[in-house]
C-alpha cells in the first residue's frame, strides 16, 4: 500500500473486499486501526462508503450506504457514522453549497474530530485518484474513503461560518450585478452603434445618463437635446462637464433615432440604472456587516490606508481569503491570489508561463485593477507609487507584467498585515531612503542645511506660484512642478560639487 501514495489510486469493483455489517458487528469491527469514509454529496442525495486499513496496513471497503441529502437524511447519516468509534477521517468534495449542511452537521455531531472532518477541492481530489470505467456516485465514494486513509495528501479546504457565507455572498451578488451593468453599456453603446449614433456617452456619469434619457424620449436630434439639456444645467451652475464635450457633439449633432431604437434603449437604459442602483445596495449592505463582524472589521479599517485600494477591492479581497491562517507563507499566498506565473522547468529548460486559471477570478481581478490604477498615476509618494514607476518606466515593462508584478506586491502586503508581521506604513521606503541619503549627507558634508543659493531659488518659486496662480490650470501647474524640481536637484548637485572642490 506504501507505493500507491506516489501513484493515482486505481479502485475497481472487484476489489477490495465489501464486508457487510449489521447492528451485531462490532467485533468485527475493533480488528480495524483507522476508518476512511468518504461522501459524494449530491443535491439530492449523499453516496458514502467506510473502508478501513487493518494491522497489516491492508485496506477493504466495509459498506456502501445512500442517504438522502434532507435534515433528516443527514441526521440518520451522522447516526450510522457513530459506530465507527476509532480514528475516522471524513473526506468530501466541496460540491458548491450542497456539502455546506454536511460538514457542519458533522463538526456539530463530532466536536472531538472536528480537525479530521474534509472538504477538499474537487480538482485536487480527481488529481490524486483514478476509477476506471463508468463514473457512479457510489465509485466516487469509494475513491474518496481511500483517499481518506493517506492523511498526508489530503488539502482540506476552507468552509466558512454562516456569517462569512452571507457576506461572501453579497459580495459576489454586487460583483454578478456589475458585471451585468457592463453587459448593458456595451449593449447600449452598439445601439447607438447601429443609428451611426458614434458620440462617446459617459454612463458612469450623471451628464451622460441625463442626456442619453433625454435623448432616447424625445425624437430630437442629438445636438437639440445637448442644447436643451445645456441651458437647464446652466441655469442651475451645473454646466461645466457637459461645456467640455461641446466639440465632440458637433460631428454627431444631427443623428436622430428610429421609434424602435429608442423603445429598446429605454428598455436598456431602465435595466442598467436598476442595475446600478442594487450594486451600490450590495455594496453598502456587505460594509455594514463586515463592520459588524470584529475579526473584519479591524483589518477592514487597516487596509484603507493602502493606496489604490477602494472600497469595493478591500471587501472584495475580506470576503474571498476568509481564514488568512491557512498560509504557510507569502508565496502560496501569492499563488492563492492568482498573481504569480507558473513556472515550467525541466533540465537547463525555465520558464515563466500564464497565471493559474484555477484561482479566485474576483480576488485577482481586483488586485489587478487596483496595480493598474497605480501604474496609471504619475505621483511616486508612496512606496507602492514608486515600486509601479520603476517597473514600468525604469525597467520598461509591459503593461501586464508591469501589472502582475504591482498586484504581487500588493499580495505581499496583505499578508503581512494579516499576519500582524508589520504595520503597514505606506511611506515606509521612502523615510528609510531619505534617512539613509540625509545619513550619507551628514557624514560628508557635516551639515544639513541647504545653501543660501537653493533656499533663494526655493523662495523665488514660491513667489512665482503664488503671484500666477490664477492663470495656472491643471496641466500648466503639473509641468511647472516638474521642472522646478529638477531645478532644484540641480541646484543641489552643484552645492555638492562645489563642496566636494
Amino acid at each position: 500500500m506504501t507505493t500507491l501514495l506516489k501513484k493515482k489510486l486505481s479502485i475497481s469493483d472487484s476489489s477490495p473486499l465489501l464486508i457487510p455489517i449489521n447492528d451485531d458487528s462490532h467485533s468485527e469491527l475493533e480488528t480495524f486501526s483507522e476508518y476512511g469514509i468518504g461522501m459524494n454529496v449530491h443535491k439530492d442525495s449523499i453516496a458514502l462508503c467506510v473502508s478501513g486499513r487493518l494491522p497489516t496496513n491492508d485496506y477493504v471497503q466495509i459498506q456502501e450506504h445512500n442517504f438522502k441529502n434532507t435534515y433528516v437524511g443527514v441526521n440518520e447519516l451522522c447516526q450510522f457514522l457513530k459506530r465507527f468509534s476509532k480514528a475516522t477521517t471524513f473526506l468530501m468534495e466541496c460540491t458548491g453549497v450542497y456539502h455546506v449542511a454536511l460538514y457542519r452537521a458533522l463538526q456539530e455531531k463530532f466536536p472531538h474530530q472536528i480537525d479530521i472532518i474534509i472538504a477538499m477541492n474537487p480538482l485536487l481530489v480527481h488529481n490524486r485518484i483514478e476509477d476506471l470505467g463508468s463514473k457512479t456516485d457510489r465509485a466516487d465514494a469509494r475513491t474518496l474513503s481511500s483517499l481518506a486513509l493517506y492523511h498526508s495528501i489530503l488539502r482540506p479546504r476552507y468552509v466558512g461560518s454562516v456569517v462569512f457565507f452571507a457576506i461572501r455572498d453579497l459580495m459576489r451578488s454586487y460583483h454578478r450585478n456589475t458585471t451585468q451593468v457592463t453587459r448593458l453599456i456595451n449593449r447600449i453603446h452598439r445601439q447607438l452603434h447601429l443609428a451611426n449614433q458614434k458620440f462617446k456617452f459617459d454612463l458612469n456619469a450623471e451628464w451622460g445618463l441625463h442626456l442619453l434619457d433625454q435623448y432616447i424620449n424625445q425624437s430630437w436630434s442629438l445636438g437639440a437635446c445637448y442644447n436643451h439639456l445645456f441651458s437647464d444645467l446652466k441655469t442651475k451652475g451645473k454646466y461645466r462637464v457637459l461645456e467640455k464635450k461641446q466639440e465632440e457633439i458637433v460631428p454627431h449633432a444631427e443623428v436622430i433615432l428610429a421609434d424602435t431604437q429608442r423603445f429598446i434603449l429605454q428598455m436598456d437604459l431602465l435595466c442598467l440604472m436598476s442595475s446600478q442602483q442594487s450594486s451600490a445596495n450590495f455594496l453598502h449592505e456587505t460594509e455594514r456587516q463586515v463592520l459588524l463582524t470584529p475579526s473584519l472589521a479591524k483589518h477592514y479599517q487597516h487596509m484603507r490606508i493602502i493606496p489604490g485600494f477602494s472600497s469595493a477591492t478591500i471587501l472584495t479581497v475580506l470576503t474571498k481569503i476568509g481564514d488568512y491562517s491557512r498560509f504557510r507563507n507569502a508565496n502560496i499566498f501569492c499563488k492563492f491570489c492568482g498573481v504569480v506565473p507558473n513556472i515550467q522547468q525541466s533540465g537547463n529548460y525555465s520558464a515563466k508561463g500564464h497565471v493559474n486559471r484555477f484561482t479566485n477570478k474576483h480576488l485577482r481581478s481586483a488586485l489587478s485593477q487596483a496595480a493598474a490604477a497605480v501604474i496609471g498615476r504619475s505621483n511616486k509618494d508612496t512606496d507602492i507609487d514608486a515600486f509601479a514607476y520603476k517597473q514600468r518606466f525604469l525597467r520598461h515593462m509591459p503593461f501586464k507584467k508591469a501589472m502582475l508584478k504591482v498586484a504581487q506586491k500588493y499580495a505581499r502586503i496583505l499578508y503581512g498585515m494579516f499576519n500582524e508581521i508589520r504595520q503597514y506604513d505606506p511611506h515606509f521606503e521612502i523615510n528609510r531612503k531619505k534617512a539613509k541619503r540625509l545619513k550619507v549627507r551628514l557624514e560628508k558634508q557635516n551639515n544639513l542645511i541647504e545653501s543660501v543659493q537653493t533656499r533663494a531659488l526655493k523662495r523665488n518659486i514660491s513667489n512665482f506660484l503664488v503671484a500666477n496662480s490664477e492663470l495656472l490650470n491643471s496641466t500648466s501647474r503639473y509641468h511647472l512642478f516638474t521642472g522646478f524640481h529638477r531645478l532644484i536637484q540641480k541646484s543641489r548637485y552643484r552645492e555638492k560639487e562645489d563642496h566636494t572642490k
